[in-house]
């Protein structure tokens, strides 16, 4: 069980560049969570720790700015193959930027089709 949602986040990851095809919910759940998880100690760190320009603070400063480009396009890439996982365009994906929570959980919710769409066949799970 442990093993398949880390293969998943590590297979969503390496599509990080692909805009085409389907995601499923699994897919769009787990790798949301892990990269909440992710975040979290970046979080603290900053609010605690990087008040000071040490050689360490920088270091992790960048490492947090390259997280932070590859979140961007990962996030992106899997939000619109989710969508077209239910059937819509990749442009819904501009309303992402106005409600976030409201799509984050729409795209939870809403079952892709099941059935070959546009986009392809529905993804593997």
């Amino acid at each position: 069980m442990i093993k398949d949602i880390f293969l998943i986040f590590f297979k969503t990851l390496k599509k990080t560049f692909t805009f085409k095809g389907r995601s499923s919910q699994r897919e769009y759940v787990i790798f949301t969570f892990f990269e909440f998880l992710i975040f979290i100690p970046y979080f603290f760190w900053f609010k605690y720790y990087a008040h000071e320009p040490t050689t360490l603070n920088i270091f992790i400063l960048i490492v947090f700015y390259m997280k932070i480009f590859i979140y961007i396009f990962s996030t992106s890439s899997l939000t619109i193959r989710r969508l077209h996982d239910c059937g819509l365009k990749g442009w819904w994906y501009i309303l992402n930027f106005i409600f976030s929570p409201c799509i984050f959980l729409i795209l939870c919710l809403i079952k892709g089709d099941k059935n070959k769409n546009k986009y392809g066949s529905p993804p593997e799970e």
